[in-house]
């Protein structure tokens, strides 16, 4: 690798990823195995909960072609990454924001079969998720973001349609 964004993708995913680690090891170490910790009563609590499946629980009975399927995507995702030789403003920040989150959950399922979670919205309703997934969202989102401001320019085989009339040369 010799381009010295590859290497900065590769240490902000692996940031990411230890950010994550670290908070689910605090969360399994210092919250209640039943039972939340209320931050802000009736609104934000912080709830020990495990998840088998994917975001939402899908696939929650299939625990082993989740973790083939994610390792897959996860290994396109980076090989991806790590061969694009342009990445617009942010865009290098969004790819290792999802292959850190990536990468952190795929550690839980492959070591224990499941993720931790913990962030918990209780006034919305929303599943319990953890810092993966947040920086996950954060950076689809982001992703999206740069790709609207951004569209993938025309080729230039391709003739660009004008509003002139045409010259009478």
């Amino acid at each position: 690798m010799k381009h010295p964004s590859r290497w900065m993708l590769l240490a902000w995913m692996l940031s990411f990823t230890l950010l994550d680690q670290g908070s689910k090891w605090l969360a399994k170490a210092y919250l209640p195995s039943s039972g939340s910790v209320p931050i802000i009563p009736g609104f934000f609590q912080l709830t020990l909960a495990f998840n088998t499946g994917a975001a939402f629980s899908l696939f929650k009975n299939q625990p082993q072609l989740l973790s083939v399927f994610t390792s897959l995507l996860f290994g396109v995702l980076l090989i991806y990454a790590l061969l694009r030789t342009h990445f617009a403003k942010g865009e290098r920040l969004a790819m290792a924001l999802i292959l850190g989150g990536a990468l952190g959950n795929l550690i839980d399922r492959l070591t224990t079969g499941r993720v931790t979670d913990y962030f918990d919205w209780v006034a919305i309703h929303y599943p319990v998720f953890n810092v993966a997934d947040s920086f996950i969202f954060m950076g689809v989102v982001l992703m999206i973001t740069i790709l609207v401001k951004n569209p993938t320019p025309v080729p230039a085989t391709q003739p660009i349609e004008t509003h002139e009339p045409p010259s009478n040369a």
